[in-house]
């Protein structure tokens, strides 16, 4: 029965010595001052439809759905909407500026685009919030195609796969 308790209690110092040298002697030569590296952080718009006019009367309608990769400190101090502020400045390039004339669509610049919607937001918020502009969507259809009500007819798409979806926020971790 001694013989147990003695061989308990060296199994309890031995572990407890190891414990007490790994938590002691552990990650001292680790660099404290290397910064932790967020993820970038997205802000997505739901997809927008936006009327083309012209002759004074509609002709059809831009569907568009971008996201923004945002600097998240910047975002902490912005205190509006910023989906809303997006689809504000979509329409005013597209509908306002008519920045996309749909008989030339083959010629519209994209990149021309993401950073007219990067440093029309990031002026009127008065930050440097917006980081990258991405566009998921952009297609245009007519009217005639709306009132034609025929299945197999799809939008005309003005950009193709230019972007990629922004990734999904990761599940939070317990920590375990």
């Amino acid at each position: 029965m001694i013989k147990l308790i003695a061989t308990g209690i060296w199994i309890l110092v031995v572990t407890l010595g190891g414990v007490y040298a790994a938590v002691t002697f552990g990650n001292h030569g680790g660099d404290q001052s290397a910064e932790v590296v967020h993820p970038p952080h997205f802000v997505q718009s739901e997809t927008v439809t936006l009327p083309v006019v012209s002759d004074g009367s509609v002709s059809g309608y831009f569907l568009l759905r971008a996201s923004l990769q945002v600097d998240e400190d910047a975002l902490k101090e912005v205190n509006v909407p910023v989906p809303t502020f997006l689809t504000d400045e979509l329409y005013t390039l597209l509908v306002g500026d008519k920045l996309v004339d749909v008989k030339d669509a083959d010629k519209f610049d994209v990149n021309g685009f993401k950073t007219k919607i990067k440093d029309g937001l990031n002026a009127r918020l008065e930050k440097p919030l917006v980081k990258q502009v991405l566009i998921q969507q952009m297609d245009f259809i007519s009217k005639e195609e709306i009132e034609a009500r025929d299945p197999n007819r799809k939008p005309r798409k003005i950009v193709v796969d230019t972007d990629p979806e922004p990734p999904k926020p990761a599940a939070a971790s317990s920590g375990h």
